[in-house]
């Protein structure tokens, strides 16, 4: 007989208190103060990776969109490696005005 079931498995009350737990401990770790104490600065939270990248949105008049095709066009990098060497470095800057 086949072991297909006609309702969608469900998980144990063991598994739902884990996964609160990891919540709570989660929420711990958040409110936890760095060395100097103040509050970690959220990229330097724990659980923060290098390797993963999110993505935003950037909304750009129909000039300056024109004028970046033009610099990728007429420069070895694309639009979206301009961008970032470029934001990267102006958010960087800023923040190290902030911090100060």
């Amino acid at each position: 007989m086949s072991e297909l079931k006609s309702r969608p498995p469900v998980k144990s009350k063991q598994d739902l208190d884990e996964f609160l737990s990891g919540a709570e401990n989660r929420a711990q770790t958040k409110t936890k103060t760095s060395t100097k104490g103040e509050s970690a600065l959220p990229w330097e939270e724990a659980g923060i990776r290098e390797d993963v990248t999110k993505v935003y949105n950037l909304r750009l008049s129909e000039p300056y969109l024109l004028k970046l095709r033009y610099i990728a066009d007429h420069t070895p990098d694309s639009m979206q490696t301009f961008c970032l060497s470029v934001l990267k470095d102006a958010i960087d800057k800023k923040i190290n005005e902030l911090i100060k």
